[in-house]
């Protein structure tokens, strides 16, 4: 079975349903469970979470604007449920459900050569050091050993504090891009972007870490 089909099973919008399953992060009480995008399964706790979190982190972004629980919704079931290269899980303790936050795998090319980390962030005040580290190598040892998926890699803005993190996880710099900014029609910034689009583009004070994980 190809990683694209084995995604969206574990989304709920496959040929089959493996959104039951989870991937236990070793030696904790936590788990990483797949954030379902079929429409009649999307849990409300969950779309709220990402929706908070996402405006808590804005800066860790490269696009700008205001999630609400609407928005969210249609993320996940439209961009994320069709989209069979990107999957979510939610962090949750094994007992209680409580969910600590969440993390991903996106922009996997067709033949499995390589994915990136995308979306990790924590969500609870409650901090457990070493948790999301954990979760992380598991979700990343997971796709590259069970799923047969080559490398894993992140980007990052150069200015966010999880650069030492992914540095912790085996990740290091392979190459790094400029980013400029791009403004809307009022003149705010909305997306920060490798390409400008335009000849008089500001380059960004930050630029953008490509990271590759060594085992």
């Amino acid at each position: 079975m190809k990683y694209q089909d084995i995604f969206q099973a574990l989304k709920g919008v496959g040929d089959i349903d493996l959104s039951a399953l989870a991937l236990p992060v070793a030696e904790t009480d936590f788990a990483l469970y797949p954030i379902n995008c079929n429409p009649d399964c999307v849990d409300e706790i969950v779309v709220s979470m990402l929706t908070e979190a996402r405006n808590r982190n804005r800066d860790s972004f490269l696009t700008y604007f205001e999630a609400t629980p609407e928005r969210t919704f249609h993320w996940i079931t439209s961009s994320v449920a069709k989209d069979n290269t990107r999957i979510l899980f939610a962090l949750r303790e094994v007992g209680t459900r409580e969910l600590y936050g969440y993390m991903g795998l996106a922009y996997g090319d067709a033949g499995g050569g390589r994915i990136e980390g995308d979306a990790i962030v924590r969500f609870s005040d409650i901090s457990r050091p070493g948790l999301m580290r954990a979760a992380f190598l598991s979700l990343v040892e997971w796709v590259m050993i069970d799923i047969g998926i080559k490398e894993v890699w992140v980007r990052v803005r150069s200015s966010n504090p999880a650069v030492k993190f992914y540095n912790q996880c085996g990740f290091s710099v392979e190459f790094e891009a400029p980013l400029y900014e791009i403004n809307g029609s009022l003149g705010e910034l909305v997306e920060l972007s490798e390409t400008p689009l335009q000849n008089y583009a500001v380059t960004s004070d930050d630029s953008l870490f490509y990271m590759k994980y060594h085992r």
